[in-house]
């Protein structure tokens, strides 16, 4: 379905086929109940069962009790950046996974590194199709779809942790990385962190993005800790139909 301004609303094709319900980005600012009623009447008027809004300022409190769509804040995203010159020395050995797809080791890591998510926090989405999410999101990394490498940290016959490596608008970019519960703060979740600035190094890079949750403490810490500094603090909403 092709919107006709998709300067209000555009319609995300993959999430909506994901969901199965018709889900939107809105990219009109709502900074007055005026700009709320303008968004909703493009959500009413495409049937939009769900839409996702950002902003760098909260949304501030709206009369929309009477409208046709709940406002749910469910997210409060910081990107963090780095420059990146040294390579470092690693305290665990990492490589590239080398599997076509992958193990159950690798999916249940890759749904334990959501759960701060808004996909998870957001109650009307559930635990299955979080995890199946999840799921999706590490197999098209390990195709490359979502990712150039996945990079995985051995040990025990297991797989300890992960990171996924890429780039987003031409910088390079850490997508998804999580740590076995059983082998945390044991430097693990650093040694990834600096395994993907060397592969990023190796490809040319220099400089460095991720994005997490500001509720997620330890990653906060975990990535100030190896020298990141905040740049973006975003503020994400759903708009569900009632």
């Amino acid at each position: 379905m092709k919107m006709e301004n998709e300067k209000i609303i555009k319609k995300l094709e993959w999430d909506s086929d994901f969901f199965n319900i018709n889900i939107c980005r809105i990219n009109n600012n709502i900074s007055s109940h005026e700009d709320l009623k303008k968004v909703i009447k493009e959500l009413k008027k495409y049937d939009i069962d769900l839409g996702y809004y950002s902003s760098v300022q909260p949304l501030k409190e709206l009369n929309h009790n009477s409208e046709p769509y709940d406002i749910t804040f469910v997210d409060k995203k910081v990107t963090y950046l780095k420059e990146i010159k040294n390579k470092h020395q690693i305290q665990y050995s990492i490589t590239a996974y080398m599997g076509e797809y992958p193990n159950d080791m690798l999916i249940n890591l890759a749904i334990q590194s959501g759960i701060y998510s808004r996909f998870n926090i957001d109650s009307r989405i559930s635990r299955v199709k979080y995890e199946e999410l999840y799921r999706q999101w590490i197999v098209n990394s390990v195709n490359k779809k979502f990712a150039k490498e996945v990079l995985v940290c051995y040990g025990n016959d297991s797989i300890l942790g992960f990171i996924t490596v890429g780039e987003k608008n031409l910088i390079a970019d850490i997508g998804l990385i999580a740590v076995d519960a059983n082998y945390r703060g044991k430097g693990i979740g650093k040694s990834l962190i600096y395994a993907a600035e060397n592969w990023f190094i190796q490809h040319n890079y220099k400089q460095v993005q991720v994005i997490t949750q500001t509720d997620n403490l330890s990653a906060c810490k975990l990535y100030e800790n190896c020298g990141y500094m905040k740049n973006k603090i975003e503020y994400f909403y759903h708009l569900w139909k009632k």
